[in-house]
């Protein structure tokens, strides 16, 4: 079966701890990249985690300085919605329902850009601490305009619909500051993207064979 089809509302007292310290860790993870904390969201990863969103794939401390750079660019705020755990031994999967804020100047304006995703996490209990074994977005949609009433932004419609629509906005911002975004990132866009990467998530969770 699929990670999500497992039962809820059976927690033990050892999940519920689990579960507290899961979200905790995930709700961490934001609240660190948001603000500039940069040695404690790396804590929160094992050593060989690995991150994939749509400005890089790689390995944590990657991630990090990455994340660095952009936050002195166009710094990004991570607002959670919700965090949903499904825990199976020493092994869980936490998706946060969250959208991604960034104010940032584009093509002679201040635009504000809004992406609706979820972050899919794989983690880890070593040694008795629950870390971050994996991170992946789940792009749903995204929106970008003015921050002005008055503003002049206006996006080039043709090469909008040359990218992703599920988050094609995302992708036109890095685009225009200079990166070149991934395309193969999981999206509502696809729905084949996300069945495999919960069929992959679920073997790897141990509730569904290879």
């Amino acid at each position: 079966m699929m990670f999500y089809e497992c039962p809820m509302g059976t927690n033990t007292p050892e999940d519920i701890v689990d579960k507290f310290n899961i979200r905790e860790i995930v709700e961490y993870d934001r609240y660190c990249r948001d603000y500039n904390h940069y040695d404690e969201m790396r804590s929160l990863y094992s050593d060989d985690a690995s991150v994939g969103v749509s400005w890089t794939k790689g390995g944590i401390n990657n991630y990090v300085e990455g994340s660095k750079v952009n936050n002195a660019k166009a710094p990004a705020k991570h607002k959670i919605f919700d965090v949903i755990i499904w825990k199976h031994g020493n092994r869980a999967i936490a998706e946060s329902i969250q959208s991604i804020q960034i104010r940032c100047p584009l093509e002679g304006d201040v635009v504000d850009l809004a992406t609706h995703m979820r972050k899919h996490y794989r983690l880890e209990k070593r040694e008795g601490t629950w870390k971050i074994i994996s991170a992946e977005p789940i792009y749903e949609k995204d929106t970008m305009f003015s921050a002005y009433a008055d503003g002049t932004f206006c996006p080039d419609r043709k090469e909008l619909e040359k990218l992703r629509p599920s988050y094609a906005n995302l992708m036109y911002r890095r685009i225009k500051y200079g990166g070149h975004p991934d395309d193969t990132c999981a999206g509502e866009d696809k729905p084949e993207t996300i069945e495999k990467l919960y069929r992959e998530s679920s073997i790897w969770l141990g509730v569904m064979e290879g």
